[in-house]
Parts: C-alpha cells; structure tokens; sequence
C-alpha cells in the first residue's frame, strides 16, 4: 500500500461492502427516512442498560417521534451511517453512528454510536464511527463531542485512545470531544485502538460498492 494513501483523504461510496474484524461480510449506507421500521426493530432487541448508554436516560419504547427525528437527516448538519449483516438480510441490523451540528458552532457536532449486543466487540461500531469522521471532515465540522455514561468504561477508553479529551462530568454522565479525522496519518498510533482506526480509514477508500 503507498505511503502516500495515509495522506489522502479517503472517499466513501454511497453504499458498499466491507467484512469487520471476524471475516462477517457487511453493507453500509447511510440512514434513509424509510428505514423507520428497522430502527424500531433494532430498538426491541437493546438491552435495558445498552438503551439507557444509548439515550441516556430509562427509554422503554422507540417513539415515531423518536424515529422522525432520527432520520432527520441531510448528511451535512445532520449525518448517519448504518450497518447491516449481507448474510442475514432479515435481520433490523448491527448498528449506526450518528451526528448532529451544535447550534452556534460550525465547527463541531455531537455524535453517538450504537451497536446491538450480538455484534459488539467485532469492528462495526469502529466503521461507521470512521464513516462518520469522513462525512463530518466533508461537511467542515473538525470537532465531535460525546455524552457517555460514566459506566462506559469500554467507549470511555477507545475515545481516549484516539486522542479524545475528557470535558466534564454531570449527573453520571461525562462529556468528551474528539477532533475529527480525514486522513489516516492523523491518527495516534500508539495503542491497537488507534492503529486499527487509521487501518479502516485507509479501506474505506478501496470499499467496493454495494
């Protein structure tokens, strides 16, 4: 692979393949409005405690208000990137990564990540996540900022190995940023979670379409 590829910003397709860490074939696309009923679905099979990491807060149910404003989405202010198993095309999916621009900020947007429990732990919240930092470099934000609970100790430390930064903390939830990466050379490379980022943000170039 040519030393030059570290430095070249990497251009997602529309929608393509890729395999996680496992060999597990995967397609990844961004959300779309009509992919309501998967949300939903996906949403019924998350754990007590994975939903209250995820909203931060005891959410039983998936609202459509929740799902309107999930797929809100124009891929600028507003971005999300989802993962589904090409094997199992019945089931709602592994996952997405989302974001938001802050209000009064151009520069920088909140983001958060899911992954449903069978798949966690395989390589698919690390895609889309680098799928996200692409989309969000595009758009011009250079900062993310994320709201975590303070028991995500496993989240807590990839986004430091990154490079991330604590914020503060309330009400057991701790807010950390992170700047946001177009170029595989920008990543540290110190720990196996960092030279893993940089790895896929090098593949995502090649990815072949769906």
């Amino acid at each position: 692979m040519a030393l030059f590829d570290t430095y070249r910003v990497p251009r997602l397709r529309p929608e393509f393949k890729f395999r996680l860490d496992d060999g597990t074939p995967v397609q990844v696309r961004p959300l779309r409005a009509d992919d309501g009923a998967r949300l939903k679905a996906g949403f019924d099979q998350m754990s007590a405690l994975a939903r209250r990491r995820r909203f931060l807060a005891d959410v039983s149910q998936l609202t459509d208000e929740m799902v309107e404003k999930l797929t809100d989405l124009d891929q600028i202010d507003r971005a999300a990137w989802g993962c589904m198993n090409r094997e199992r095309p019945t089931e709602p999916g592994i996952g997405l990564a989302r974001y938001q621009r802050i209000n009064g900020d151009r520069r920088s947007a909140d983001a958060a990540i899911v992954v449903l429990e069978p798949y966690q732990g395989r390589g698919a919240g690390m895609l889309m996540h680098a799928c996200l930092h692409l989309t969000a470099h595009r758009a011009g934000i250079r900062r993310f900022y994320y709201d975590v609970t303070s028991d995500n100790a496993r989240f807590i430390a990839q986004i430091k190995a990154l490079g991330g930064q604590f914020e503060g903390r309330a009400e057991n939830v701790d807010r950390l940023s992170l700047r946001v990466f177009s170029r595989p050379y920008q990543v540290p490379d110190k720990t196996s979670v960092g030279r893993r980022f940089g790895e896929i943000l090098l593949k995502l170039g090649r990815a072949p379409a769906a």
